[in-house]
């Protein structure tokens, strides 16, 4: 996915790989001020997404 973006992939060491709490957070927070705000009776999760499906409304 990267290489078709021209993109470069950094990873940290696995021992920062435990929770993805922190990262779903910032998504959230990025969301946010950016204006984009969903209804709780809309709002739903799903673990089956991948990176390059989720729509980013907080970039260009």
């Amino acid at each position: 996915m990267a290489r078709e973006r021209g993109a470069t992939v950094y990873a940290t060491d696995e021992r920062f790989c435990i929770d993805n709490g922190v990262m779903i957070a910032q998504a959230g927070w990025e969301m946010f001020r950016a204006g984009h705000v969903t209804p709780i009776e809309d709002t739903w999760c799903t673990q089956r997404y991948r990176t390059d499906e989720v729509e980013v409304t907080w970039r260009d």
